[in-house]
């Protein structure tokens, strides 16, 4: 039997720490090493239960999600979900999250325990490809963080859009960014539509839908077979018609971990994602593909071009 995923779990609220444990561990691929009420007694426990993937709220007593990022990732980078109520796509809190080391998010449902039933199957995929994910990089000094205590503060906004898993954005707008972290060995994936300045972004994490059926209605940006059609839909709504639209992707590295069906899921994820170009008749310009490096990506309304970033390479395009 394959090693199962070690997941510590970190929330103020028993009722939260109580439904993700006993939700998460029906995937027979995950374990719960571990639940804490606050980020330092999280950090008291790592060493203990050794967690592959870390689940993190953001507001907590003592030590809120930020401050806890600091402080692992100054020392002992794991890859961490932010789960929370203040992490929205273009949320300064999520972006602040992500520059203290978070690889993935989602928001905490607003309908209580029953949303968060829900919120588990998405987990199950996010852990699986988080542990995956080589966060060496990650570790930094270590800074000091204040989450906001005004409701205006902890709603304040950023020009960029950040996509997690399995998300997708469009814009033309000039001053926005669409923006993915630390891709490993997912995809993204970019449609350009430079006659309408439009351009689109799609985080895909796995290659085939038939794995998931259901989420692959729900969020078809997940899966290289299903994310170029929902991009190209959502970028038709500006006028973009398939005859305009060209293509970049970068990512799908490869990982230095083996899980199951996840094994070589970056090369994978490429030949799902060209396959899917060529279906649609989308003119694949430039890639920077494989290899063992995480890439952030990022791109605003009006570009051409792809801009790509590795904390030890810096910026470049293609």
């Amino acid at each position: 039997m394959a090693q199962k995923i070690k997941v510590l779990v970190v929330d103020d609220q028993p009722l939260v720490l109580d439904i993700l444990s006993k939700g998460l561990v029906q995937d027979p691929e995950i374990e719960i090493s571990g639940t804490a009420t606050d980020g330092y007694l999280a950090l008291n426990m790592i060493n203990r239960s050794k967690p592959d993937v870390i689940i993190l709220d953001m507001e907590m007593p003592r030590m809120n999600g930020i401050q806890f990022l600091h402080q692992l990732n100054a020392t002992t980078p794991i890859p961490t979900i932010v789960l929370s109520a203040l992490t929205d796509p273009n949320s300064k809190i999520t972006q602040d999250a992500f520059d203290a080391g978070a690889v993935d998010f989602l928001p905490k449902p607003s309908s209580g325990a029953r949303g968060l039933l829900e919120l588990i199957k998405q987990l199950w995929i996010k852990i699986k490809i988080a542990a995956t994910k080589d966060v060496s990089h990650l570790k930094k000094p270590l800074q000091s963080y204040k989450l906001p205590s005004n409701v205006l503060d902890r709603k304040a906004t950023t020009k960029n859009i950040i996509l997690g898993m399995g998300a997708m954005g469009v814009t033309d707008n000039p001053e926005q960014h669409l923006k993915i972290f630390a891709l490993g060995s997912c995809i993204g994936l970019t449609l350009f539509c430079p006659s309408k300045n439009v351009v689109g972004l799609s985080h895909v994490a796995l290659p085939a839908s038939k794995t998931d059926a259901k989420k692959a209605e729900d969020l078809p940006g997940y899966f290289g077979d299903t994310a170029v059609s929902a991009l190209l839909g959502k970028m038709s709504e500006y006028g973009c018609m398939p005859n305009m639209i060209f293509a970049k992707i970068a990512g799908g590295a490869k990982t230095q971990v083996e899980l199951g069906d996840f094994f070589n899921i970056g090369q994978k994820n490429i030949i799902s994602v060209k396959s899917s170009l060529i279906k649609h008749q989308i003119k694949l310009l430039a890639e920077d593909v494989g290899g063992e490096i995480s890439r952030t990506v990022f791109v605003k309304g009006g570009d051409k071009y792809l801009t790509i970033h590795h904390p030890s390479k810096g910026n470049w395009q293609i």
